[in-house]
């Protein structure tokens, strides 16, 4: 993880933008990378020329030489990159470079060289970079596959502006910072739609596998790569192929610096990863990898002490446990929105930075992450509806029957909802619908009314403006024709708005930290093999991630191998913001609700705030959500009426 910034006079003059305009590029480039200091503490360098200027804040996390920006042609090429590249071996050999110790960000530019703009189609790792081509007077700039790096910028007529972060941006003298009313929408319904959007409405964000090329008269966004199945024959032994891939993706990831950890939370995916790593370091004889783990009390919903325990007492990792204690969801709140520079679909995000922080203090540089592995190998609920779809009715019982634990419904009612769909259920349904009506009317008071959705948080006039209705039927709920294929609703679930957002916000809290993200199950080949498999495969005898936990034999503990449930941290945020948070959320929902006014549907808050007050331990979700979005959209609010920028 480094950070990238740049700055480009568009029009080709000197002129367009005020007085010596480059030196007052590089000055602004300076003054991006003091606002990115946290994600370079290695050093930081940057590179002039007639009307561009860029800058390289750089973590040393692949043992190459200085920090960037690289150059090439006696300059006519220049390159900033935020990367680490894969599939080295391969481009060395296709470009012919007989130095095996070229730097990614050469590599880079040798392969823009050679594939102009279609370079991007033949990159595999997390990279974001941006190349200057003086002899085409132009910008080329890509962001990865899946997201994993983020690239932000501001196009104006005479000016454009990139960062690896928002807040450098916004020193640019021009940027404005008026909050972008479309992502505050989002934020409340949970729908991170938009892949160019940001909080602020004169700031994008490049899109996950798209690239960009700005000249001084356009700036056009182009889609490189789509996400689709291997086209591969598929292998009769699919569990060995993972294992093999997979092995592969924790391997890549554990290039460069020796100081890399992992998280270890005890769940089949972080635990996977953990011990390939631990078993490669092992065969390497190399020190044994540092883990971290979050540890809450005995007996508590969320202790999983036991797994964690299970995959330490194979020797093969270094555990550092980190005790939770009385957990908090807003303290420190205010610092984490500054490093998100906005809102974010992450209540959990305070804990994982504990992780962060810790792993950081200990000198780890790369933290290998699990997170992805329920979406990349897939729990398999397309199979269910494509068992359904197929009149396959005998063999979706015994699968519902076998996971009816996994998924929290009773067996007859989860059968029921499938029947309901696909099959000859529709007068039952009727009569259920009519039933709940008249639950509705009898329903004591205070009891969280059956129907309700996101529509019932936000403020109409806010839905209206910002066409949220019509945004949730284009992106926010999965078609019932892809809905009904395994295939197609993986693929929808891996190229969904979620994708990228998580890894934009882990970026940012682990940056501040020192520390750099890596995700072995976000591994381009991993996952077009992952796309390709049949249900089955991804869902088998009731165990999402089949092919996971068929690859892992006698690689993880038994118990974590085949367990079936997973930890639901709800009840944990619930009791922390009531017991740690009650007078800030009264300040922030009843005395300062005028605040959140305009946004929100202040009844419904209200409600729900009063519903989590009296039943804490029967919290339904979506109060949850409407109390934690709410409280979390006024703090940043207010943040920003004490900086003095527009709301």
């Amino acid at each position: 993880m480094s950070g990238v910034a740049g700055i480009l006079l568009r029009q080709g003059h000197a002129s367009a933008v005020r007085g010596n305009a480059p030196a007052v590029a590089a000055a602004d480039v300076q003054q991006m990378l003091a606002r990115m200091r946290h994600r370079g503490p290695d050093g930081n360098a940057w590179w002039l020329d007639t009307s561009i200027a860029l800058g390289h804040a750089w973590l040393n996390t692949t043992d190459e030489a200085g920090p960037g920006p690289l150059t090439m042609a006696d300059g006519k090429l220049a390159i900033t990159a935020d990367c680490r590249l894969d599939n080295r071996d391969e481009l060395l050999a296709r470009l012919g470079i007989r130095d095996r110790l070229v730097a990614d960000a050469t590599l880079m530019m040798r392969a823009y060289l050679r594939w102009g703009e279609a370079c991007p189609v033949h990159l595999q790792g997390d990279f974001a970079f941006a190349i200057w081509d003086a002899e085409r007077q132009l910008l080329f700039c890509a962001r990865d596959h899946f997201g994993v790096k983020p690239f932000y910028y501001h196009a104006a007529d005479r000016r454009f502006a990139f960062a690896s972060e928002i807040g450098p941006i916004l020193s640019v003298e021009g940027v404005g910072r008026r909050v972008c009313e479309h992502q505050i929408s989002g934020f409340l319904a949970g729908l991170p739609d938009d892949p160019q959007a940001t909080p602020y409405s004169d700031i994008f964000s490049l899109p996950a596998r798209h690239s960009l090329t700005v000249t001084g008269q356009q700036v056009v966004l182009r889609r490189y790569w789509q996400i689709e199945p291997s086209p591969r024959p598929m292998r009769s032994d699919a569990p060995e192929e993972f294992a093999h891939l997979f092995s592969q993706s924790v391997r890549n990831r554990m290039r460069g610096t020796s100081a890399v950890g992992a998280m270890l939370s005890g769940g089949l995916d972080s635990s996977s990863i953990a011990c390939v790593a631990g078993l490669q370091n092992a065969a390497e004889r190399k020190p044994r990898l540092p883990t971290f783990s979050l540890i809450f009390e005995k007996g508590s919903s969320m202790d999983e002490r036991p797994f964690i325990d299970a995959v330490l007492d194979q020797q093969k990792v270094d555990g550092t446990l980190i005790p939770v204690g009385d957990y908090a969801p807003f303290a420190e709140f205010e610092r984490v929105l500054e490093e998100q520079e906005g809102t974010f679909l992450a209540p959990g995000l305070t804990l994982t930075r504990g992780i962060y922080r810790t792993a950081g203090a200990k000198g780890i540089k790369v933290l290998l992450d699990g997170h992805g592995g329920d979406e990349v190998v897939s729990q398999g609920h397309g199979h269910l509806h494509e068992l359904a779809n197929a009149g396959r009715w005998m063999d979706l019982w015994r699968e519902i029957r076998s996971a009816s634990d996994t998924y929290g419904d009773s067996t007859l009612g989860l059968y029921f909802q499938f029947l309901t769909l696909y099959g000859p259920a529709w007068r039952i349904a009727k009569l259920r619908h009519m039933a709940n009506r008249v639950l509705d009317r009898i329903r004591k008071p205070g009891q969280a009314p059956r129907g309700r959705s996101w529509r019932d948080l936000i403020n109409p006039d806010l839905a209206r403006r910002t066409e949220l209705v019509d945004r949730f039927h284009r992106a926010g709920y999965m078609p019932p024709g892809v809905q009904a294929s395994d295939a197609l609703s993986h693929r929808w679930i891996l190229s969904n708005g979620y994708v990228p957002h998580a890894f934009e916000v882990l970026d940012k809290a682990a940056a501040n930290f020192g520390v750099e993200p890596r995700y072995p199950f976000w591994d381009k080949p991993l996952v077009e093999f992952c796309l390709g498999l049949p249900g089955e495969e991804k869902l088998s005898h009731g165990f999402g991630r089949y092919v996971l936990r068929r690859a892992m034999e006698g690689v993880l503990p038994a118990a974590v191998q085949w367990r079936r449930d997973k930890i639901d941290f709800t009840a944990n945020l619930v009791n922390g913001m009531l017991r740690n948070h009650r007078d800030l959320l009264e300040q922030l929902l009843i005395s300062d609700a005028s605040r959140i006014a305009p946004y929100v549907n202040l009844p419904q808050v209200s409600a729900a705030y009063a519903r989590l007050l009296r039943q804490p331990d029967r919290a339904a979700p979506l109060d949850v959500q409407y109390v934690w979005r709410s409280a979390s959209l006024s703090l940043w609010l207010r943040q920003l009426q004490h900086s003095g920028s527009p709301a």
